[in-house]
């Protein structure tokens, strides 16, 4: 009975004229001030008044400052513009597997769209369904969200199998939408003289697609060439 009482009287000591509760502090500083960690089993309810519960916010949602005197409230990161990481990947393969893809052997190799080949990340590191889907097999992205999309890659070309006299040329790495028109969306060309072994290639675009649109990595060169080790990581911004 006396250590209940000696309880009773702390936590009425805490409280000051203006009802304020103080646990593990005399002095409370608002109307529940607590001195030491805080353990939040279930919802944590911002705003609402008096009467009302206010809101606890949808899963992945964080909670914002809106100033001294404001309830706080919970947003999405889409919503302050954050660039979302929804896709990464990697190419640790050598495409074709034996021999290799078909040169142009004529310039410009922009002409020659019918030896172009699809870069293709085998590797799946992180993907958000919810935003895009990738098919392994075609190297095709598929948008499932409307909105902008920051899309990186960097691509590798492997020479070594290529005889003296056959390695000098120009490659072309691009980011191609295909769906529902074909359109180059960055592109980069570079040169190279005899007995380049390999050579890399950095790409970025951001772009607006519509759901159901469709986009890839394509590359050419001008001597026969195959696709090494790479990687792409895709950003959404919203609207």
């Amino acid at each position: 009975m006396k250590k209940k009482l000696f309880y009773m009287t702390l936590f009425v000591m805490s409280i000051s004229i203006n009802a304020q509760v103080g646990i593990q502090t005399p002095t409370p500083q608002h109307s529940l001030h607590v001195n030491g960690a805080l353990q939040v089993v279930k919802d944590i309810n911002v705003g609402g008044s008096a009467n009302t519960k206010g809101n606890s916010g949808n899963k992945g949602e964080f909670l914002m400052s809106n100033g001294t005197g404001n309830a706080p409230e919970w947003k999405t990161i889409e919503s302050q513009n954050f660039l979302k990481v929804i896709y990464v990947g990697n190419k640790t393969d050598i495409n074709p597997s034996s021999g290799s893809y078909t040169g142009t052997h004529s310039t410009p190799v922009s002409a020659h769209e019918s030896y172009t080949q699809t870069y293709v990340y085998n590797v799946t590191n992180k993907i958000d369904n919810a935003y895009l889907t990738y098919s392994t097999s075609t190297g095709l992205f598929t948008v499932v969200k409307p909105g902008f999309y920051n899309i990186v890659p960097y691509i590798t070309y492997d020479l070594n199998l290529n005889p003296n006299g056959q390695t000098a040329g120009t490659a072309l790495s691009y980011i191609q939408k295909v769906s529902p028109t074909t359109i180059r969306l960055s592109a980069i060309s570079t040169g190279h003289g005899e007995r380049t072994t390999g050579l890399s290639h950095n790409l970025s675009s951001i772009n607006f697609f519509n759901v159901g649109d469709t986009f890839r990595v394509r590359c050419v060169y001008t001597q026969d060439f195959r696709l090494s080790s790479g990687n792409i990581h895709i950003s959404y911004l919203t609207p």
